[in-house]
C-alpha cells in the first residue's frame, strides 16, 4: 500500500536525521553449524595487583547488550566500598596498544555513588589553579606528583580537567576548563561501574553494557570505517579495568588515620584516569563488534521483513548471513502482531512475524496464507535486585551489600501487582485508595513469605515499586494476562478482593477489559506543589513510564534507570510559570532493584535474571530450555491448520506458562517469482543453520531455544510453497450453480476437475501438507517489486535519540495518520496516546 510504503520511508528518513539510528550487521562469514570458537579472553594484574586475575566472556560479535565480567585473586572490597574494589570503563582508541586515557568514557553520579562525597566520579582534576606553598598542603588537595610532571610546575592552572577526547567524525574535544562530558554522554548515559566488588573469596562478578556508536557516539564502537586500511570493518573499540587498592595517589593509605599520615578520609577519593592511577591498569581488552549501519551491499533489492519484537535479535542476527556471498538483503521493522497481520492484506506484504494468525475466512485469510515457524522463546519476568542491607544490620548482613538475588518466584498474583500501580509509591501523593498497601515489592509480606531470603535486605531505598513494561501492542501480552486471570487468586484480586494481608488493587484497574494486548497506564493521577515559586505537577505517568519496547525495558533494568521524570525547578520555556521536567537519577551497580516484562532474548542480551514464575500445575519453573519446549507441547491448535497458540492455562508439570512460538506468515500470491524465491531461502536458512546457537552473525542469539525437528520440517514445508506458488493468483473455487448438486459440479471423487481442496494436516506435527500448485489465472500478473536497496533493521534507541523522536513522530501521527509499518518508534507513540 503506498500509505504504507510512504510511512516506511519516512520512518527511515527520521531516523537517520537523528544520527544514524539504524542498527544492522554487516555481511557474515561462512554459514556453518560448527560452534565458533570462544573470544573469552583473561588478562592478569601487576605489581600490587598481581594476584589478579580478570575474564571477558564475550569479546567478539557484540552488538549492544551485557557481557559477563568476572575476577578472582582480590583483595575483599571494604564494607563501605571506600577502597579496594574495580573501576571500569568502556574507551576508543585506534592504537595497538589500546586507549589513552582521554579516550574513556567515565561520569557516573556523585549523588548514586556509594560514597557521594568523593570526587573520582567527576571529571579528572588534574591540578588547582593555584597550587599551595608547602608540600603539605599539597597533599591535603590529593595533587598526583605525576600530573604535576606533566602540566609543568610552573605554569599552575594550565589544565583542571582532563577532556575527553571523543572519536574525530564524532566532534571536538570537551573543554581543559570545565568539566564537561555532558556533550557526548551523561551520568545517565555512561556505562562506567565505580566499583566493582570484591567478595571476602577475592572473587567478583557483573554484567558490563557495552554501547555501540548508537549509545556512545563518543567512541563510536561498530561503525563501519570508510577510509584507511580498516575500510569495510568495524570500528573495535576496549575495556579498560583501573584496579584500586587502598592507597591513594600520594601514596598516602585510607586506612591509616589523618592525625598518624594517612589519607584525610577512609575513602579514596582519585579519579581512575588520574595517571598513577591509570597506570596500574590491566591491559586494555579489546572488543569487537558487529557492525553498525549498511550491512549488506547497496543496489540490490531489499526484501521487506515486518513483526514482533519476539523475533527481533535473531533477525538482526540472521540478516548479514543472508545477504552475503552476494545474497538477498533483507529489511526489519518491528511493529506489533495486530499490525503485522494488518500487513498481510496489502499489495506488497513481503515476509510478517506473528505469535497467532489472521482469522479464519477473514478476506486476509482468504489470500492462501502460509506459516512457518521460525523461533521459540518465552516471555518472562526479568529482574536485577542487588541486596540493600538497612544501616543498623548487623556485619554477617552487611558483608553481602550489592551482591546480586540469583533467583526469585513469583505468583499470578504478585505479577498483577507489579502491573496495576497497585504499591504505594507507584503514585505520587499516596492516594487514599492505595493507603494501607506496601510501598513496594520489597516490602510486600505476599512477596517476602515467597521470598525469604529477601527479607533482610530490604532498604527503603530498593526501586521495586513496579515492572517496567513495554508499551507496544503484543499477543504475548494477552496470554500474559489470560496467565493471570487462570489462576483464582489472582483473579480474585484483580476483581478487588483484598489478599490476605490487606493489600488491594489499584481502583483505576477494576474497570478495565481483560485480557488486553497491552499494560494499560490506568491511573494518570497528579500531585501538584510549588518548586522554587513554580507550578510543579508530579504524574504518575512521567515518574513510572512505559518503555518504548522489550529492549528498552531490558537495558534500562541493567542501567538502573526508571525512565522516570520529575519536575526540576528549572522553568518551562513552553509556560514560564510551571517547571520543566528532569530524568530521574539512576541506580549505580550495587544499588539496582527493578524488574521487567521482556522476552527471554532480551534479558540474556542484558544481564537480567529471569524469575521462576508459578505455573497452572503448582510449579515455579524459569524459562529454560526444557520447561519452554514442554510449554511449546502444551501449545493448543488455533483455526488455522499448522498453527499453534499459547496455552497458558496447561496444567502439564515442568511446562513454563508463557512460552513464545513466533511464525512467518505471507501471501504467496502477492509475491514476485523473485522475492518468493529469496523468502523461501529465508526461512529454509533460518530453520537449519540459522538455529545453530552461538556468537556472532547467522547464529541464534541466547534466549532462543532452537526449533524442534518437528517444526523445522513443517518450515521447510512452508519455504516449498512460498517458492512455488509466488506470483500465481489463487484459483477461485466456485460453488454448485442453483439447482445443481455436489456430483453435478464435479465434486465426485475420480472427476477430471483439479482438486483446490485444503489438504489435511499432518497427524502429529498439525502442519498442512503443501498445497497443489493454483492454476495460473489468464490475467494474473505478480506484483511488483517496491523494495529499495537499503537493509534497515530496528535499533534499541539510545536516550538522546529515544526522547526527541518519541515527541517529533507524536506530531506526525497526529497531523499525518502514519500508518503501522513505521515501525517501533511509532508503536510508542500509539501505546503513549492511549495512556495518556
Amino acid at each position: 500500500m503506498i500509505g504504507q510504503r510512504v510511512a516506511r520511508l519516512l520512518l527511515a528518513a527520521l531516523v537517520l536525521a537523528s544520527g544514524g539510528a539504524l542498527m544492522v550487521p554487516t555481511a557474515a562469514a561462512a554459514q556453518t553449524t560448527t560452534p565458533p570458537a570462544p573470544s573469552a579472553v583473561t588478562v592478569r594484574g601487576s605489581g600490587e595487583f598481581a594476584a589478579l586475575e580478570f575474564t571477558v566472556a564475550q569479546t567478539k560479535g557484540l552488538i549492544n547488550q551485557t557481557v559477563r565480567l568476572t575476577w578472582k585473586g582480590g583483595v575483599p572490597t571494604d564494607g563501605k566500598r571506600g577502597y579496594n574494589f574495580l573501576q571500569i570503563m568502556q574507551c576508543w582508541g585506534d592504537d595497538a596498544t589500546g586507549p589513552r586515557r582521554e579516550q574513556c568514557q567515565y561520569g557516573t553520579p556523585l549523588a548514586a555513588s556509594y560514597q557521594a562525597a568523593a570526587t573520582w566520579s567527576r571529571s579528572l582534576s588534574v591540578t588547582p589553579k593555584k597550587l599551595p606553598p608547602t608540600q603539605e598542603e599539597r597533599d591535603g588537595l590529593l595533587i598526583d606528583p605525576l600530573e604535576l610532571t606533566k602540566q609543568q610546575e610552573e605554569k599552575p592552572g594550565s589544565a583542571t580537567y582532563l577532556p575527553f577526547v571523543p572519536v574525530e567524525a564524532s566532534g571536538p574535544p570537551t573543554k581543559p576548563s570545565e568539566p564537561g562530558y555532558g556533550l557526548y554522554y551523561d551520568a545517565n548515559t555512561t556505562n562506567e561501574v565505580q566499583t566493582g566488588v570484591t567478595r571476602e573469596d577475592g572473587r567478583g562478578e557483573l554484567d558490563f553494557e557495552v554501547q555501540t556508536t548508537l549509545e556512545a557516539p563518543g567512541l563510536d564502537c561498530g561503525r563501519l570505517r570508510t577510509t584507511g586500511p580498516d575500510a569495510g570493518k568495524a570500528r573495535h573499540c576496549w575495556l579498560v579495568v583501573v584496579p584500586r587498592g587502598d592507597t591513594e595517589v600520594n601514596g598516602k593509605k585510607v586506612t591509616v588515620p589523618t592525625p598518624q599520615g594517612g589519607h584525610l578520609h577512609d575513602y579514596l577519593d582519585s579519579s581512575p584516569l588520574s595517571q598513577t592511577n591509570w597506570n596500574k591498569r590491566l591491559s586494555p581488552i579489546r572488543l569487537d563488534f558487529e557492525p553498525v549501519g549498511q550491512s549488506c551491499p547497496l543496489g540490490k533489492a531489499e526484501r521487506p521483513l515486518s513483526g514482533n519484537e519476539f523475533v527481533a535479535d535473531a533477525v538482526l542476527r540472521w540478516q548479514p548471513a543472508l545477504c552475503s556471498n552476494d545474497g538477498p538483503v533483507f529489511g526489519f521493522v518491528q511493529m506489533p502482531d495486530r499490525q503485522a497481520r494488518d500487513l498481510l492484506g496489502g499489495d506488497d506484504p513481503g515476509m510478517v512475524f506473528l505469535a497467532k494468525p489472521a482469522a479464519r475466512g477473514s478476506m486476509i485469510d482468504d489470500r492462501a496464507l502460509v506459516y512457518a515457524p521460525v523461533s521459540v522463546s518465552a516471555y518472562t519476568v526479568a529482574f536485577i535486585v542487588e541486596r540493600q542491607p538497612p544501616g543498623d544490620a548487623p556485619d554477617n548482613i552487611k558483608v553481602d551489600d550489592g551482591k546480586a538475588f540469583d533467583q526469585l518466584k513469583l505468583t499470578p498474583r504478585l505479577v498483577a501487582k507489579l502491573i496495576t500501580q497497585s504499591y504505594g509509591n507507584a503514585v505520587p501523593g499516596l492516594p487514599d485508595y492505595l493507603k494501607g498497601n506496601p510501598t513496594r515489592l520489597s516490602q510486600d509480606e505476599d512477596f517476602l513469605t515467597l521470598n525469604p531470603q529477601v527479607r533482610p535486605y530490604t532498604s527503603l531505598d530498593m526501586l521495586t515499586v513496579d515492572a517496567l513494561l513495554s508499551s507496544v501492542d503484543m499477543d504475548a501480552t494477552e496470554s500474559l494476562w489470560e496467565w493471570l486471570l487462570g489462576d483464582a487468586e489472582a483473579k480474585a484480586w484483580l476483581s478487588g478482593t483484598p489478599d490476605q494481608w490487606g493489600m488491594k488493587v489499584n481502583k483505576n484497574y477494576l474497570a478495565l477489559a481483560l485480557p488486553a494486548q497491552n499494560f494499560p497506564k490506568a491511573d494518570l493521577s497528579c500531585q501538584v506543589k510549588t518548586l522554587n515559586g513554580l507550578i510543579a505537577e508530579f504524574c504518575a505517568n512521567t515518574r513510572r513510564p512505559l518503555a518504548a519496547d522489550m529492549h528498552e525495558a531490558g537495558r534500562s533494568v541493567n542501567r538502573g534507570d526508571s525512565l522516570g521524570r520529575e519536575p526540576n525547578g528549572v522553568r518551562d520555556l513552553n509556560d514560564r510559570t510551571r517547571s520543566a521536567l528532569g530524568k530521574l537519577g539512576r541506580s549505580v551497580v550495587g544499588k539496582r532493584a527493578m524488574l521487567a516484562i521482556v522476552d527471554t532474548a532480551t534479558a540474556r542480551r542484558y544481564g537480567l535474571t529471569e524469575a521462576l514464575l508459578r505455573n497452572p500445575a503448582g510449579e515455579f519453573v524459569a524459562p529454560t530450555d526444557e520447561a519452554v519446549l514442554a510449554g511449546v507441547a502444551e501449545m493448543t491448535a488455533s483455526d488455522t491448520p499448522g498453527v499453534k497458540v499459547t496455552n497458558p492455562r496447561s496444567t502439564a508439570k515442568g511446562a513454563y506458562p508463557l512460552p513464545a512460538l513466533t511464525y512467518a506468515a505471507t501471501a504467496p500470491s502477492m509475491l514476485t517469482k523473485d522475492s518468493g524465491k529469496d523468502y523461501a531461502r529465508l526461512l529454509r536458512y533460518v530453520t537449519t543453520s540459522g538455529q545453530t546457537p552461538g556468537e556472532g552473525a547467522g547464529k541464534l542469539p541466547a534466549g532462543y531455544v532452537p526449533l524442534p525437528q518437528a517444526l523445522r520440517d513443517q518450515a521447510d514445508a512452508t519455504a516449498a510453497v512460498v517458492e512455488r506458488d509466488a506470483g500465481i493468483k489463487p484459483p477461485v473455487e466456485p460453488g454448485p450453480a442453483q439447482g445443481e448438486s455436489d456430483v453435478d459440479s464435479g465434486s465426485e471423487s475420480g472427476s477430471d476437475q483439479p482438486d483446490t481442496s485444503t489438504p489435511a494436516p499432518d497427524a502429529e506435527t498439525g502442519a498442512p501438507a503443501p498445497a497443489p500448485a493454483p492454476t495460473p489465472a489468464a490475467d494474473a500478473k505478480p506484483s511488483e517489486d517496491k523494495s529499495t536497496p537499503v537493509a534497515q533493521s530496528k535499533y534499541t534507541p539510545s536516550t538522546p535519540v529515544t526522547w526527541v523522536l518519541r515527541y517529533l513522530l507524536a506530531g506526525l501521527l497526529i497531523t499525518g495518520g502514519l500508518t503501522a509499518a513505521a515501525g517501533p518508534v511509532l508503536t510508542r507513540l500509539g501505546a503513549r496516546a492511549r495512556v495518556g
